[in-house]
């Protein structure tokens, strides 16, 4: 190999996976949301880009992580690994072989020109953009406060439960959407599960950690990558869905169901909501 073909080579890696540095968020007082409150918050879905051979993201997963600690329950993380990706193939065996690829990821990804690890979507707005870790922070802000530092109200609230089955599914996701405020355009709901404590191999800088803890892997849809057309005829909207046994899914009371809602011509979510399954129901 040439010089001049190993300077490319670098200059590749250096884009595909971005080394990370501060400031990761501002300084923000009384920015905690309460999803418990009786008054709807508005949240933000941050769709984070990772991969387990990629040794800068565990950096941008803790920058997000501090940002969830701002801003609390006003935050929704979903961590994607895509196929097509070198820094998420598995190896055949050893720490490295989870395979936490889905299809949903994908299809995210080539939808909004992914460009590299880590980065993120912030809501899907600027339709589609990602930001690197470090620049989400300010993006959030102008999300859910005014000019003033008052709080935005969501547009949409949505509410999430469960009901045990009495056929061979383990149980029923129940979804619930109440129109806040006059809303114009088409929308979709997206319904997915996500998966905590994932105890797999991770690249950190250059150590590799074994018993690395993956959280807020997306695990599969239940409505598929897109969702489905909702219709604002009445001010509430009830949806139902059996949940199947993905074979993805390592512990099941380890699980959230995440639901969001986007405009369907500008890919924008406008909400979304979050509900952990704990120990429901056990497969």
């Amino acid at each position: 190999m040439n010089k001049f073909n190993y300077i490319i080579l670098i200059l590749i890696f250096s884009i595909s996976c971005d080394n990370i540095s501060g400031p990761f968020t501002e300084g923000c007082l009384n920015c905690c949301g309460d999803s418990n409150s009786s008054i709807p918050i508005k949240t933000i879905l941050i769709e984070e880009y990772t991969g387990h051979k990629c040794s800068n993201c565990p950096n941008g997963a803790r920058i997000i992580e501090n940002i969830y600690e701002t801003y609390c329950d006003h935050i929704i993380i979903l961590a994607y690994h895509p196929f097509n990706q070198d820094f998420t193939s598995p190896n055949e065996s050893g720490p490295l072989s989870t395979d936490f690829r889905t299809t949903e990821a994908t299809e995210i990804a080539e939808e909004f020109g992914f460009w590299g690890f880590p980065s993120a979507l912030v809501n899907r707005i600027s339709s589609g953009k990602f930001f690197q870790p470090f620049e989400i922070s300010s993006e959030i802000h102008n999300l859910l406060f005014d000019s003033n530092n008052n709080t935005i109200t969501p547009d949409l609230d949505i509410n999430i439960s469960f009901n045990k089955n009495s056929n061979s599914t383990p149980f029923q996701i129940n979804i619930e959407i109440e129109k806040l405020n006059d809303l114009n355009g088409n929308y979709k709901l997206a319904v997915v599960v996500s998966e905590d404590f994932i105890i797999s191999g991770q690249y950190d800088g250059d150590e590799l950690i074994e018993n690395y803890e993956h959280n807020h892997v997306l695990r599969n849809s239940v409505n598929s990558t897109w969702g489905e057309s909702i219709e604002f005829t009445d001010s509430i909207i009830y949806k139902s869905y059996d949940l199947t046994n993905p074979n993805t899914i390592n512990d099941i009371s380890n699980c959230s169901i995440i639901a969001y809602v986007y405009n369907e011509e500008t890919k924008e979510i406008i909400q979304a909501s979050k509900k952990k399954i704990d120990s429901f129901v056990q497969l």
